[in-house]
């Protein structure tokens, strides 16, 4: 359990250190600088807007699950080509943390990117390639809300 929760429970006890520390032990004073910050809205951020961004994904993340979760629950009621691939590489996300599927999620973009990089330069598209900064807002925009 110790785990899984240490990093929660590491950043939440970060979160009362003074106004000159950051996310280093040991810590440099014990206030509550960082929640009155958060209160007070540092700058232009608008707490209640990214909130409200928050259950607009949540919402969407949790139809698309129920959904996917459905129909691959009765894709599983019948043997298939493949089957225990699909199945072990679905449950991997549950045992592995979420650091090591965000590393390789991470990776994932960057190997698309040098992909995508090598084939505009190899068929003719430098100005393509140059101008190229990354693939991951392909994907991660999908479920964005302005």
């Amino acid at each position: 359990m110790l785990f899984l929760y240490g990093p929660v429970i590491t950043i939440f006890i970060l979160s009362f250190q003074g106004a000159e520390g950051g996310l280093t032990f040991p810590m440099r004073g014990v206030s509550l600088h960082w929640f009155a910050a958060l209160r007070d809205g540092v700058g232009d951020i608008d707490i209640w807007a990214a909130f409200g961004r928050s259950v607009k994904l949540a919402l969407t993340v949790t139809v698309l699950t129920t959904l996917f979760s459905v129909m691959a629950g009765l894709a599983f009621r019948r043997r298939f080509r493949g089957d225990t691939a699909v199945f072990h590489v679905s449950i991997a996300s549950l045992i592995m943390p979420s650091i090591i599927v965000s590393l390789g999620i991470g990776l994932t973009f960057r190997l698309l990117d040098m992909l995508i990089k090598s084939l505009a330069n190899e068929w003719g598209f430098a100005s393509f390639a140059d101008g190229w900064t990354t693939s991951m807002g392909l994907f991660t925009s999908a479920l964005r809300f302005s």
